[in-house]
């Protein structure tokens, strides 16, 4: 199978030819004789329904289509693959996005190369919003690329298991009875190989606005955003920008199986609903570490926004790591945060006279 577009499906064709060796003539072995079994079972019910000879002919004819594909499964998947990298291509050119995932990582690092250290270090010795500074380089350097590698794993692992077991499973198509499962099978294969045109959607829409540039972000250039450069001149520049445009660019990679999937099955409202719970995930916690630290001024209302979005992305409450309530006393009193419990239900009063 010849490499796709991006970068993410490298390692997917690398996968995809070791399979297609020794590993594929075995199942495609196995592959005949259930479709062999399921011819038998498509007869026999043809049979139980009068001598329909329309379900007999259907069942000669899905057995024919079924052993042509499994015959020829290398050269249709990869043709499969082929055209819709293509639908992708065309889309992803019209304004010459390239791949945004590898083009922002790249820009990362060549920012990190020019001035990640001097950043950190001079901030942490003349800047009281230093540890935030430190945190927001973190969420930009750590959790972009692990978003990145998670979804090409996800895309390479999801890949390989449909092409190892696509034989298998359209072998089951001549019967009525289990064939279902080959139509599953096959919204699925189409959900996957939709994945890439959604991510070149994605990247065109992104580079249509100029959002694909880390030097513009930093230079805090971020008109296409809607917000005019001075609006960031306290903050130095749009440093401080980097590190949420990644995560919601990391967001976005993470919900495109979800977006295919929803799309494809026509449920629009539940694209809706997984993109509020991400945007009110990130939201939240953005303002929770806005408010932390907004006693340091704007840049550390701004970091502070940064680390408490990444850390809302991730599931981590900015309240357990931000809260600044008075303590009460040890244990269950007092007047601070202390955590009350219920006793019992069967637990006799304190002053109850049968107790000895």
């Amino acid at each position: 199978m010849n490499p796709g577009i991006f970068e993410f499906q490298s390692m997917m064709t690398s996968v995809v030819n070791g399979i297609s060796g020794s590993l594929l003539t075995a199942v495609q072995s196995v592959a005949y004789i259930l479709m062999t079994i399921c011819l038998v079972l498509g007869i026999y019910e043809a049979y139980v329904k009068g001598g329909d000879i329309r379900s007999l002919a259907a069942t000669f004819l899905k057995y024919a289509v079924a052993a042509f594909v499994i015959g020829y499964w290398s050269n249709f998947f990869s043709d499969l693959f082929t055209g819709f990298n293509q639908i992708a291509n065309t889309i992803d050119s019209s304004y010459g996005a390239g791949d945004l995932a590898a083009n922002w990582l790249n820009g990362l690092q060549a920012l990190w190369a020019s001035q990640g250290y001097d950043s950190i270090f001079s901030g942490i010795a003349f800047s009281p919003s230093a540890i935030l500074t430190v945190l927001e380089i973190f969420l930009a350097y750590v959790i972009y690329p692990i978003a990145v590698q998670i979804f090409a794993l996800i895309y390479t692992f999801w890949g390989s298991c449909l092409f190892a077991m696509g034989p298998l499973v359209i072998a089951l198509a001549p019967s009525a009875v289990v064939n279902s499962l080959t139509k599953y099978y096959t919204l699925n294969l189409a959900v996957w190989n939709a994945w890439t045109v959604i991510y070149a959607v994605f990247a065109c829409l992104i580079t249509a606005i100029h959002g694909n540039d880390v030097n513009a972000v930093v230079n805090g250039n971020l008109t296409a955003f809607g917000l005019a450069s001075q609006e960031f001149g306290a903050l130095g520049g749009g440093i401080e920008m980097v590190g949420l445009i990644s995560i919601i660019y990391a967001v976005c990679i993470l919900l495109i199986p979800m977006v295919a999937a929803f799309i494809l099955r026509g449920q629009f409202s539940a694209v809706g609903a997984g993109l509020a719970m991400a945007v009110s995930k990130v939201a939240n916690g953005g303002i929770g570490g806005a408010r932390a630290g907004a006693a340091l001024g704007p840049v550390g209302a701004v970091g502070g926004a940064v680390a408490g979005a990444g850390l809302g992305l991730v599931g981590v409450g900015t309240n357990a790591l931000f809260a600044t309530g008075t303590g009460g006393g040890g244990g269950q009193g007092g007047n601070g945060g202390g955590t009350y419990s219920t006793p019992p239900p069967n637990t006799p009063p304190p002053n109850n006279p049968t107790r000895g």
